[in-house]
C-alpha cells in the first residue's frame, strides 16, 4: 500500500515516524510524501500541550475529509494524544480506523493488516518497562541531519507535565544500540547527531550498569569523522560537573546546549517540582560558563504558571536580561489533564499570561538579535540543507539547532552539496536569521 505520514511536536515523535516508515517499507509498503495519493494516511500526534491537541485534532479532520472525498481509504492516529484519548478519539471520530499509543507503533504492519480486513481497531497499551522505540528508519530530517533517541519516559515528575503520564517511567537504550546507530549514521555522511530523550541528563540512571550522559558521549567520540554532537532538552538539575567537564574536553559536541530553566522565582520553582534551588540554578548556568568557552544556550521559559505573582515574572525578565540566552522558547502555562499544577490554587487569567509572553518573548528578541549582529564579521562552519535559488542555500551553523533556531542562507556562486560542511563569512541578518557568504570550497 501507500502509506502518507504527518508528524506533529517534537522531534522524539518525528523519530517515532521515522522507525514506523522504515517497518512498514520493510514490508513492502511504499511511503509518499502527497497525502491524496496515498491508500492509508497516520498522523503522529503530539498531547503535551493543549494548542498541539487541538492542531491535532484538526489535522486528522481536516485530513478525514479525504476519505469522505473517496481519496483515503484508512485514517490511523498514533502519538501521545492517542495513548491519552485513544476510545475517545474512535468515539468522536468516525473516519478513524485505528488508534495506536507510544507502546504499540512497532506493531504498525499488525495493525495495518487489521484494518485493511476491515476491522476497526484500538491498539493502545500502557507503556513499556524498557526501551523499544528503534528499528529500521527512513530519515526526514534535512540533508546531513539525524536525531538520536538515547531514552524515553521520564522520572523528574514536574508538576505541570503529562509526559511521565503519557509515556512512562524513563528508560535508557542501551549504550551500544546508541553507538551502532551513530556510527551507521556517520558512515553514511551525515554530519550532525542531535541527541534527545525527555531528560538526556538523566540517561543511564535506570540501567544499574554505571552508564550515563557522560560515558556516552566518550563513547560516541570514538567514532572517527568530521560531524557534529548536538545536546537537546537537558535537566537543569540532572546535569552534573562531570558532564559538563565531558562536554568541555569531547571533540564532537558542539558548545550549544539547551537548557529548559522554565523559571528562576523559588517559590514558583518548587511548586514546578523542578528538583533545584534559584541559586543552584545559576551556579550551574555560571559553571557552563566557565567550562565551556563561547557557550551557546538555548532555554525554555513559562509564564503564568499557578501562583505566578507580577514580582515572580519581574524576576523571570531581570533573570533572561541578565543571562542574555541566545535562543529561549516561552510558552503560557496550559493545565495538563490529571497534573498536579491543573489544580493548584490561583490559576492566573488567560489575558494575563498572554501579556507576560509577549513581553518575555520582546525581550528575547532585543537579545538574540544583538547576539546574531556580533556575530557579523566572523567565520563559520556551515551545515548546508537545502537549496533555495541558483546562488542561495540555506544552512546552519553551531549556533543554531534544527527547527527551533534561525538558519544561516549562504549566498555562493559554486554549486553546493546538501548535507556537506562549508565555510562562510557571516555578513548579514535578518531577523533570527543570518546571512554569509561562501567563503573556500566545501568540505567533502
Amino acid at each position: 500500500m501507500k502509506i502518507g505520514f504527518i508528524s506533529l511536536g517534537c522531534a522524539k515523535n518525528r523519530v517515532d515516524s521515522e522507525i514506523m516508515m522504515g517497518l512498514l517499507k520493510r514490508h513492502g509498503h511504499s511511503i509518499i510524501d502527497r497525502l491524496e495519493y496515498a491508500d492509508i494516511v497516520i498522523i503522529n500526534t503530539c498531547g503535551f500541550l493543549t494548542e498541539a491537541k487541538e492542531e491535532a485534532i484538526e489535522q486528522i479532520l481536516r485530513t478525514a475529509r479525504l476519505k469522505e472525498k473517496g481519496l483515503l481509504r484508512h485514517l490511523i492516529a498514533a502519538g501521545c494524544m492517542s495513548q491519552l484519548h485513544a476510545q475517545e478519539l474512535l468515539n468522536e471520530i468516525p473516519e478513524l480506523d485505528g488508534v495506536l499509543g507510544i507502546s504499540t507503533y512497532l506493531e504498525i504492519n499488525q495493525l495495518i493488516e487489521k484494518i485493511a480486513s476491515g476491522e476497526r481497531v484500538n491498539a493502545v497499551k500502557p507503556a513499556p518497562e524498557s526501551f523499544i522505540e528503534q528499528g529500521p528508519r527512513i530519515l526526514t530530517t534535512p540533508a546531513g541531519l539525524a536525531y538520536v533517541k538515547i531514552s524515553e519516559g521520564c522520572n523528574n515528575r514536574c508538576s505541570y507535565c503529562a509526559i511521565p503520564i503519557i509515556r512512562g517511567q524513563l528508560r535508557s537504550r542501551s549504550l551500544s544500540d546508541i553507538v551502532q546507530e551513530a556510527q551507521g549514521f556517520i558512515n553514511q555522511g551525515l554530519k550532525e547527531l542531535v541527541i534527545i530523550g525527555q531528560d538526556p541528563a538523566s540517561y543511564g540512571i535506570d540501567l544499574g550498569n554505571d552508564a550515563d550522559l557522560s560515558e556516552l558521549i566518550r563513547a560516541l567520540d570514538t567514532i572517527p569523522g568530521d560531524y557534529w554532537i548536538r545536546l537537546m532538552y537537558l535537566h537543569p538539575a540532572r546535569l552534573t560537573s562531570g558532564m559538563i567537564k565531558t562536554i568541555a574536553a569531547s571533540e564532537h559536541v558542539i558548545p550549544y546546549l539547551d537548557l529548559p530553566v522554565q523559571h528562576i522565582s523559588q517559590s514558583i520553582l518548587t511548586k514546578m517540582n523542578r528538583h533545584h534551588s534559584e541559586q543552584e540554578l545559576r551556579d550551574r548556568l555560571q559553571e557552563l560558563k566557565s567550562a565551556v568557552p563561547d557557550l551557546v544556550l538555548r532555554t525554555t521559559v513559562m509564564v503564568g504558571f499557578p501562583g505566578e505573582s507580577d514580582n515572580d515574572f519581574q524576576s523571570l525578565c531581570d533573570f533572561v536580561k541578565e543571562y542574555e540566552f541566545d535562543w529561549l522558547g516561552a510558552f503560557a502555562f496550559s493545565p495538563q489533564e490529571n497534573t498536579v499544577a491543573m489544580h493548584m490554587d490561583d490559576q492566573v487569567p488567560d489575558e494575563v499570561k498572554a501579556a507576560r509572553l509577549d513581553k518575555i518573548k520582546s525581550i528575547q528578541h532585543r537579545i538574540t538579535r544583538e547576539k546574531n549582529r556580533a556575530r557579523l564579521g566572523r567565520t563559520e562552519k556551515i551545515l548546508i540543507s537545502s537549496r533555495s535559488s541558483a546562488n542561495l542555500y540555506l544552512g546552519r551553523s553551531y549556533f543554531q539547532a534544527p527547527e527551533v533556531d534561525g538558519i544561516t542562507m549562504v549566498k555562493s556562486d559554486q554549486p553546493l552539496r546538501k548535507g556537506d560542511f562549508v565555510q562562510a563569512h557571516l555578513v548579514g541578518v535578518r531577523n533570527y536569521d543570518m546571512i554569509g557568504e561562501l567563503s573556500h570550497e566545501p568540505s567533502q
